[in-house]
């Protein structure tokens, strides 16, 4: 049975501001919207990004359930590299569209971090409808609908960024980096795992967020983000004991490394670290985690 149809028309980003004024980062929601999905779950969706997809394969639109303080990722080598590290710290929801300039996606993609992720392509069936508006001061708006699932409506700067960006649609065929992107040696790629890992273990932000090569503004802003200390306490939990590094990987504008260990309850697990590059940095995107 299909989930109840999302009323987009009800939605307004006017008006609903509170849901990030008054956490430290001042910036209204851009985002506004629900997600109901029973492979992914149900969340509501509040902040994102729209960039500029590489080859010129339009807009990237990439909606999350937790405030990432995407205002502060303007100017950005890498946005969407950011957006997910921010994404997978804070364990949120997420929705995927590449729109082209009639305002249509060839796909409806959905996931989170840890709990599964979906992807439906368009083959006639029309499930979702969509639509795109360029506005003169280079934001872009829109809504996107789905049929069963849900939707959201937005009002993003469109960002151009300066490497070929990996969306989520693009992870699903395969691609974990930009391929014409560097490729990070396995010292270098253990070297921020052990970065990172010993500052989620600490439960310092400013440290974990600087070891990926976020500026002293952006860290400010998601110091201020509502509950993000308890999502640092969670990520930590993603960080093993004593989480040896036994296995790397790396290819253009990717980088991985496993960690194998046993979690704050004792059980053990084999954790793959996914980092891509940002500039002279390399970005935690993604965790596979894996008990044994």
């Amino acid at each position: 049975m299909s989930s109840p149809r999302l009323a987009i028309s009800r939605f307004s980003l006017v008006g609903v501001a509170v849901a990030v004024l008054g956490c430290g980062s001042d910036y209204p929601p851009p985002v506004r919207g629900h997600l109901q999905d029973i492979n992914v779950g149900t969340f509501d969706l509040v902040d994102g990004l729209a960039y500029a997809a590489s080859g010129g394969g339009g807009v990237v639109v990439y909606a999350t359930s937790e405030p990432i303080a995407s205002p502060f990722l303007a100017g950005s080598e890498c946005p969407m590299t950011q957006a997910r590290a921010l994404a997978l710290l804070r364990d949120a929801g997420w929705v995927e569209v590449t729109l082209d300039e009639r305002g249509r996606s060839q796909y409806f993609a959905s996931g989170t971090a840890y709990a599964g992720k979906t992807r439906e392509a368009e083959v006639g069936g029309r499930y979702w409808s969509s639509k795109l508006r360029r506005l003169d001061d280079g934001r872009v708006t829109g809504r996107v609908e789905h049929d069963d699932h849900g939707g959201f409506e937005f009002e993003l700067p469109l960002y151009v960024p300066r490497v070929a960006e990996v969306s989520e649609s693009d992870r699903f065929d395969g691609r974990r980096g930009d391929p014409a992107g560097r490729v990070p040696s396995a010292e270098a790629v253990v070297a921020a795992y052990r970065a990172v890992r010993a500052a989620a273990l600490a439960r310092d932000l400013e440290s974990l967020l600087a070891a990926q090569g976020f500026t002293a503004e952006q860290i400010a802003a998601v110091s201020g983000l509502a509950g993000i200390e308890e999502d640092v306490a969670a990520h930590a939990e993603r960080f093993l004991e004593p989480g040896t590094p036994v296995e790397t990987q790396v290819e253009a504008g990717f980088g991985g490394v496993a960690g194998e260990g046993v979690n704050s309850q004792g059980k053990e697990f084999w954790n793959y670290y996914q980092f891509v590059p940002c500039g002279a940095h390399l970005v935690l995107v993604d965790i596979g985690e894996n008990p044994r």
